[in-house]
């Protein structure tokens, strides 16, 4: 493990507190000459202070902005009552000088604290402050807990917090997403539901169901691919839409085989062939769709059978090939000793001496996250592992930190279901090979997933803590 950079960094960092703190009395005032134009200089700096908010230093160094804002209004005020113009400029003087030092805090913040000034981003860009404002509002006041703290010399809460807090925000940018894509076609299914659906237009019901569950399912995986997402979720809406019409013409047919009824006039109207042999056919791959959410399609229900089918060796040796062929080479290897298996993951990148997810890492761990789906009730460890090079202490800590920002965000993407996750750290206790060689030491630096898969016995005798 290479520690020159992150000395380096740290040492960088230090420096930077160092001089703020020097200045920590308050910042120095320059002062317009007599000359300026108090009017424009105080447009200036309400522009100044609009791209300063863009840059997200309103919780990269909330005192300080919040000084500047206070002067803003002061001098907008003197203005407005038309004092006297010294007295204007002098309060944007006072605003320059408090947007400067919050400019010097925001980047001392944004260097320590950089993938969750990231997410945050992300997660404006995909609507999250609106779509969420109190979930969004409250992670806000926790990263502006942690930068008051910066701007005190105080980096030790950073630290602590910037793992979780990259996974609050990217965790609100993924409900963002999918709310804007799926918001509306969920509501079309509950409408349709209200009005009967389940009742005159089962099939066509499961058919938008099962599409809703596509398209989460595919934007957990892939949040960023937007042109696909477009793509599903118009798929999606339009399934939505034409159940809520089957539903209504089905209800007002009030026949036995309504939806077959509803679903035939629609053909017609669309200039379909209305032949018996094409009805049947549309009958066919309706009954076919039902067919596979009945053998589990829906994920609620697929986790029971699922967990039945665990209880023999040869459904587990199934569920191991099944695993084996989610993953590359490069992304991971599969094992198995019991009816524990192992998922190395060969792919995971951390920044040196980090414990931060890059958003890169996302794709490999949505797979994860389905193979840990397809065992059902389990048991999952995740295990941390570091080199020698740092010292035990260092280690340790940096192998449970890892291990933990794993586990975070695998709770963070599992919608809500019940899952156990226990996180470990074991240093460079359990190498692959020696720690006297390059080659061997990045073999030893790596993130194990156990599954333990439970039998019915196990599952109402053992409880993992979380």
């Amino acid at each position: 493990m290479k520690i020159t950079k992150p000395f380096n960094q740290n040492l960088l960092l230090v420096l930077m507190l160092a001089t703020l703190s020097a200045c920590s009395h308050g910042p120095s005032i320059q002062e317009f000459p007599e000359t300026a134009n108090a009017s424009e200089e105080v447009s200036k700096l309400d522009a100044d202070m609009n791209t300063a908010l863009t840059n997200q230093l309103n919780v990269l160094s909330p005192s300080s902005f919040y000084d500047a804002q206070e002067s803003l209004k002061e001098a907008k005020n003197s203005l407005d009552k038309q004092k006297n113009p010294k007295d204007t400029l002098h309060a944007v003087a006072q605003g320059r000088a408090y947007l400067g030092r919050a400019n010097e805090f925001a980047t001392l913040a944004h260097a320590n604290i950089e993938e969750v000034a990231l997410a945050r981003e992300q997660a404006i860009q995909a609507g999250a402050p609106s779509t969420f404002p109190t979930d969004f509002q409250k992670t806000d006041t926790i990263l502006k807990d942690v930068t008051s703290d910066i701007e005190k010399n105080d980096l030790r809460s950073s630290v602590e917090n910037r793992t979780s807090l990259q996974l609050k925000y990217l965790d609100l940018e993924l409900r963002a997403i999918k709310q804007a894509k799926l918001g509306q076609s969920r509501d079309t299914v509950t409408q349709a539901i209200n009005e009967g659906a389940k009742e005159f237009a089962p099939r066509t019901l499961a058919v938008a169901q099962k599409s809703i569950l596509d398209t989460d399912a595919f934007i957990t995986a892939n949040r960023h691919d937007v042109s696909q997402i477009n793509n599903r979720s118009e798929e999606t809406k339009n399934s939505t839409n034409h159940l809520l019409k089957i539903t209504r013409d089905s209800k007002s047919g009030k026949k036995t085989s309504s939806e077959d009824t509803a679903l035939q006039m629609e053909g017609a109207e669309n200039k379909v062939a209305n032949t018996e042999d094409a009805l049947k056919n549309k009958n066919s791959q309706l009954e076919t769709t039902q067919t596979q959410l009945d053998k589990g399609n829906s994920e609620n229900a697929a986790l029971n059978s699922k967990n039945q089918n665990l209880e023999s060796e040869q459904a587990f040796n199934q569920r191991f090939e099944e695993a084996r062929t989610e993953f590359t080479k490069n992304e991971a290897e599969v094992y198995k000793q019991g009816n524990i298996l192992t998922i190395r993951l060969r792919g995971l990148e951390f920044p040196v001496d980090q414990a931060v997810l890059k958003s890169s890492n996302f794709p490999l761990l949505a797979k994860v996250q389905k193979v840990i789906k397809s065992f059902g009730k389990s048991s999952i460890v995740i295990e941390g592992h570091t080199d020698s090079k740092g010292g035990p202490l260092l280690n340790d800590k940096l192998s449970s930190e890892r291990a933990q920002a794993v586990r975070q965000y695998l709770l963070s993407n599992n919608n809500g279901e019940e899952i156990h996750i226990k996180a470990i750290g074991y240093g460079y206790q359990k190498p692959l090979a020696t720690n006297k060689t390059a080659s061997g030491r990045a073999q030893n630096r790596r993130v194990d997933v156990l599954i333990h898969a439970e039998t019915e016995a196990e599952s109402s005798s053992i409880t993992i803590a979380d």
